[in-house]
């Protein structure tokens, strides 16, 4: 219950821009595992597969917000900790 709760208040109506939107999780490494899948799970049961042809999803405000958010993906630190996602799509800002 608590995964479905964190999925939509971070991608729900305001996309994670409210006070409410988690940046990240702190649990047992124990169930770290386990948290990562069901928030894979929940994910894909809200927005489907493809979260890129999502219609309900906000999309990032111009090029240059874009590009700025593709920067902090390449950075090594941040590439190598992503778990689900992480792609993009410049031609559907």
């Amino acid at each position: 219950m608590a995964v479905k709760r964190i999925v939509g208040a971070k991608w729900g109506i305001c996309s994670g821009q409210a006070c409410i939107g988690i940046d990240y999780l702190l649990v047992e490494e124990k169930f770290s595992s386990e948290v990562i899948e069901l928030l894979k799970k929940f994910i894909r049961k809200f927005y489907g597969d493809n979260m890129v042809e999502s219609r309900v999803l906000s999309r990032i405000i111009n090029k240059q917000h874009f590009e700025r958010l593709c920067n902090l993906l390449k950075d090594p630190l941040v590439a190598a900790s992503i778990v689900h996602g992480g792609s993009v799509d410049e031609a559907n800002l």
